[in-house]
């Protein structure tokens, strides 16, 4: 007989830690499980870009820094409303969980990358979205 699936919220009770963020935790939770948090893996150099698939379209994420180039992250987060946004909080579910949808590129690959994901964040902003 086969592993039963997690359902939500038997999910969601193993981060309860990050509970706190309210408006952000259950956004957080369906990104994760609907596999919207993306790694971006390039061959042989190794180096890695997340992203996040939200409404408004995919979010570059750094989480590192942390940055998002979202407008939540903007204005909430660095004008401290709001400690973090949902696709970095996804983020940390998914490295905690193991959930990223890991999409394999090559290094010659990487610069047209770039290029495509910096215009759909500058076309996002020219849309108002």
């Amino acid at each position: 007989m086969g592993q039963s699936r997690e359902s939500k919220e038997e999910f969601a009770s193993r981060f309860a830690h990050y509970s706190r963020y309210l408006g952000q935790f259950n956004r957080a939770i369906d990104a994760v499980l609907n596999g919207c948090v993306k790694m971006h893996v390039f061959s042989p150099s190794g180096r890695v870009i997340y992203t996040v698939v939200g409404r408004g379209g995919e979010e570059f994420i750094d989480p590192f820094k942390p940055f998002c180039s979202c407008k939540n992250f903007f204005f909430g987060v660095l004008g401290g409303r709001n400690q973090t946004c949902y696709h970095l909080l996804s983020y940390e579910v998914a490295k905690e969980s193991e959930r990223f949808d890991k999409i394999s590129l090559h290094d010659e690959e990487f610069e047209s990358f770039t290029e495509l994901l910096v215009h759909d964040l500058t076309d996002k902003e020219d849309r108002g979205t």
